[in-house]
C-alpha cells in the first residue's frame, strides 16, 4: 500500500485522539462550550492616608476637646483632613465664636482731618459659621509658579518694584508665602486648585476658634515673632485653634469679604450715615476694597492691590452630602452693654467719622440684646453722663453729645484717663467725630 500523505497521517492522529471520526463526545468539551468567568480583581495598594498635622490626640477625640467636630448623634472625631494639590486642607467644624474686639482707647481726633475709620474690629459680636474646608497653611511660591507655568495664573507684581524675599536663598524663597498678588490673582489661583477664598468671617473663626482668643495660639503676645516672611508653615508655635498654620505671623491673607467700614455695626443699627456725611463724602468715587486679616485673630484692613507682606490661603465648600460636624465648645458671652454704678447702661459699640445728625441717627437706631431682652432707647449723652461715667467711656475723644463736642483735655501730650471731660467751642456740626451711646434706666413703679 501506498504510503499516505504526512498531512493525512496528523490528521488520521487527531481523529484518533478524539475518538474516532465521528462527534466528539459532548461531556468531554462541556466547559469549553460555556463562557468564561469574569477575571478575579486584583486589589491595588490602598490609598496613603494624609498625615494628620493638627495635633489632634486620641485624648482629645474622647474628651470632645479642641481639635475635634461633634457629630449629630453627639459624638466626636478628628477634624477631618483631604489633600489638594497644593497642600492639604482641613475641614473646620461650624459653630458660634465671638468676632471682633474693641479698643483699650478712642483717640478720634485723627479722622478730623481725614475723614475714616481707625478701628474697624469693634464692637465684639458673635457670629455663625457653618464647616468649611480651609488650607492648612498659606500658598507657596512653588505652588504658585507651577499655576502661572500651567497658564492658570499671571505674574504676581511687587508695588513699586519692591522685592520682599530678593535677599533669600531661591530654594528658601520657593517656600515662602505668596505675596504680592491682588486679591483677583488670589482668587484665580484659589479656583485653579478647586477651592475660593475664604470669607472674612470664616477666616477669622479658622485663626480664632470658639473661645475668643486674641491670637491664634492664644492669649499672650509673643515677642520672639518677628515680622520677615518664613516658609509656609515654618513657625511651629503658630498654631490655631483648629491646627492651622501660620495665621498669626508670617504674611497676612486675602479673603474674598469687601471691606464694609460698619459692617460689625450692621446687628445692631443699620443705615446711620447719610450720603453727604464725612465718611461716605471721602469715600465717593472708589470702589471698596477687599479685607485682609492676619496677626490678631479680629484684624481687619481694607487694601486695594497687590502688597509685599500679603498672601493668601484657599477655602472649600463642605459637600451636602457629608455628615456636619459642629465645634464641641460654645462661645463665651460678649458684654455689649456696661452699667456704671448710676445705672447709666454705655453700648460697647462707637460709630467712627461721623457728624453731629449721624451720631443721633446711630444711638436712635441701636437696638442690643441683652440679658434676654431686646435693650432700646439709646441716646446721646450730655456732657455731665460722660462726667458720671468717665471709667467706662473710654476717651480722650473728641465724643458727640447732646450740647455738642467733648473731649478730655489735659496738660500733657497725650490725654490720660484722668483728664477733665470738656466741651469745645471750636467744632462745628458737620465735623467727623465719634459717637457713644447711653441709655438711662427705666423709671421706678412707684410702691403701692
Amino acid at each position: 500500500m501506498n504510503a499516505l500523505p504526512c498531512r493525512f497521517l496528523l490528521l488520521a492522529s487527531v481523529i484518533a485522539a478524539v475518538g474516532g471520526c465521528g462527534e466528539p463526545p459532548k461531556a468531554r468539551f462541556a466547559a469549553m462550550d460555556q463562557p468564561q468567568a469574569e477575571p478575579s480583581r486584583v486589589e491595588g495598594p490602598a490609598p496613603k492616608p494624609v498625615e494628620d498635622r493638627t495635633g489632634v490626640d486620641e485624648q482629645a477625640v474622647a474628651n470632645c476637646s479642641r481639635g475635634t467636630g461633634r457629630l449629630p448623634d453627639g459624638t466626636c472625631e478628628r477634624m477631618r483632613l483631604r489633600m489638594k494639590d497644593h497642600v492639604q486642607q482641613v475641614q473646620v467644624p461650624g459653630g458660634r465664636f465671638v468676632m471682633g474686639h474693641p479698643p483699650n482707647r478712642y483717640d478720634a481726633s485723627p479722622a478730623m482731618e481725614t475723614p475714616k475709620i481707625q478701628w474697624a474690629e469693634q464692637p465684639p459680636r458673635h457670629a455663625d459659621v457653618g464647616s468649611f474646608w480651609i488650607d492648612l497653611y498659606e500658598v507657596s511660591r512653588e505652588e504658585y509658579a507651577k499655576c502661572v507655568k500651567a497658564g492658570k495664573c499671571t505674574r504676581a507684581a511687587c508695588p513699586d518694584g519692591a522685592n520682599p524675599v530678593g535677599h533669600v536663598e531661591a530654594n528658601i524663597a520657593s517656600k515662602l508665602p505668596q505675596t504680592c498678588v491682588s486679591a483677583e490673582q488670589a482668587t484665580a489661583f484659589c479656583k485653579a486648585a478647586g477651592s475660593r477664598l475664604p470669607t472674612e468671617t470664616e477666616w477669622e473663626y479658622a485663626a480664632r476658634g470658639p473661645d475668643a482668643r486674641p491670637f491664634p495660639w492664644g492669649g499672650a503676645i509673643r515677642d520672639e515673632y518677628h515680622a520677615e516672611l518664613v516658609p509656609v508653615g515654618g513657625l511651629a508655635g503658630d498654631v490655631s485653634y483648629f491646627g492651622l498654620r501660620g495665621m498669626g505671623t508670617n504674611a497676612r491673607e486675602w479673603t474674598s469679604s469687601r471691606f464694609d467700614p460698619d459692617l460689625p455695626l450692621a446687628q445692631f443699627v443699620q443705615n446711620f450715615r447719610a450720603a453727604d456725611g464725612p465718611l461716605l463724602a471721602a469715600r465717593r468715587g472708589r470702589e471698596a476694597g477687599n479685607v485682609i486679616k492676619g496677626g490678631r485673630t479680629s484684624f481687619r484692613r481694607e487694601a486695594t492691590g497687590p502688597e509685599t507682606k500679603v498672601g493668601f490661603r484657599c477655602a472649600g465648600d463642605v459637600d451636602p452630602n457629608e455628615t456636619p460636624m459642629t465645634v464641641p465648645d460654645e462661645a463665651p458671652p460678649v458684654p455689649l452693654v456696661h452699667t456704671s454704678p448710676e445705672m447709666l447702661q454705655v453700648f460697647g459699640g462707637v460709630a467712627e467719622a461721623v457728624n453731629q445728625a449721624e451720631a443721633t441717627a446711630f444711638c436712635d437706631g441701636v437696638s442690643v440684646g441683652w440679658k434676654d431682652q431686646t435693650a432700646d432707647n439709646w441716646e446721646l449723652p450730655t456732657l455731665a453722663d460722660i462726667r458720671k461715667i468717665r471709667d467706662s467711656f473710654a476717651g480722650p475723644g473728641p465724643f458727640w453729645t447732646v450740647e455738642g463736642a467733648a473731649a478730655q483735655r489735659g496738660t500733657g501730650q497725650r490725654p490720660i484717663p484722668t483728664d477733665p471731660w470738656v466741651l469745645l467751642d471750636d467744632v462745628t456740626p458737620d465735623a467727623a467725630l465719634a459717637a457713644r451711646c447711653i441709655r438711662r434706666p427705666p423709671p421706678q413703679k412707684p410702691t403701692p
